[in-house]
């Protein structure tokens, strides 16, 4: 199987190693990431679906510290924003070391903390395969980085699982992420395509980003997302931004289904066209030179000890 690799929204969106950093020890704090009043919705039986999770972190991939500022991360800390409601909401320990702080002692929103996260996004990234000079990551080296840092709560009894679902062999995509998205926040990856003459795509990098709700009708081909998007933030760019946290902006998208003709250019051999049925990606934030296709996404799942 070929390996698919991920582009950030800004440039070559791949997985790498870090900086070396120290995880000092935490302090208690009050101020955990939840936003405003927030109810959680798990409703996925009938022809309308609807599912809201509450208090998911939107981490910023672009950092200090990390290889290429970051702009590699998007993989690794959209993973940071599912552990972190996990171990919140679920309280599943995500350790670097059997006896190491909790994920969950760093508040991403709390300035202090901010190298000590930025340090987790990139062990992250090293467990999902990505050295120091970054060249790609795939949704199964993500999932390993989350079978590393659960790798402790296992051997204490929890419940862990993940998976991949693809959006081609299910017609009822936009569900499966909803039943999916009700246990844990998913990864979805997008793929960048170029529109060519003959009406074929050709991808050209892609992206991976954080569901935190889903809703729409069976049958009808659309489904609506609210994204954290760790390659998205009001203050990118400016002064500091590499730095600090920004304030958390979920983003609106709708996705559609689609017939695509895609063409596949080996490094060997002749060009050739297949068929796939992808998933449209629109939004506000979304508008570029290229069209973006949802190819899949990861799912995770995890239960405390039984006794």
């Amino acid at each position: 199987m070929n390996r698919t690799v991920f582009r950030s929204a800004v440039t070559t969106l791949v997985i790498s190693g870090f900086a070396a950093a120290t995880l000092a020890p935490t302090v208690a704090h009050a101020d955990l990431p939840i936003g405003p009043a927030c109810a959680e919705v798990r409703d996925t039986i009938g022809s309308h679906f609807e599912v809201r999770l509450c208090g998911v972190t939107d981490v910023d991939q672009f950092r200090t510290n990390l290889a290429k500022n970051g702009s590699t991360h998007c993989g690794p800390a959209s993973l940071y924003n599912v552990l972190y409601y996990l171990g919140e909401r679920k309280g599943l320990p995500a350790r670097i070391l059997p006896n190491g702080q909790n994920l969950t002692e760093y508040n991403p929103k709390t300035p202090a903390h901010y190298p000590m996260v930025t340090a987790w996004i990139g062990w992250l990234g090293s467990k999902a395969g990505m050295g120091a000079n970054p060249t790609g990551s795939s949704a199964g080296e993500n999932r390993a980085a989350f079978d590393a840092a659960t790798e402790t709560a296992k051997a204490n009894g929890w419940f862990v699982d993940r998976g991949q679902i693809n959006s081609h062999d299910n017609p009822e995509f936009g569900l499966e992420i909803a039943k999916k998205t009700a246990h844990a926040p998913v990864q979805i990856w997008y793929g960048r395509y170029n529109a060519n003459g003959d009406r074929t795509y050709t991808r050209d990098g892609g992206h991976i980003t954080t569901v935190v709700s889903a809703k729409g009708d069976l049958g009808t081909g659309v489904v609506e997302l609210t994204l954290a998007d760790p390659g998205r933030a009001a203050d990118h760019k400016t002064d500091g931004y590499l730095d600090t946290q920004s304030d958390y902006r979920y983003e609106t998208v709708k996705l559609t289904r689609q017939l695509v003709n895609v063409k596949v250019v080996p490094e060997e051999g002749e060009p050739y066209v297949v068929q796939r049925t992808y998933w449209k990606l629109t939004g506000d934030n979304y508008v570029g030179t290229t069209t973006q296709f949802v190819e899949g996404f990861n799912w995770f799942a995890a239960a405390p000890p039984v006794g």
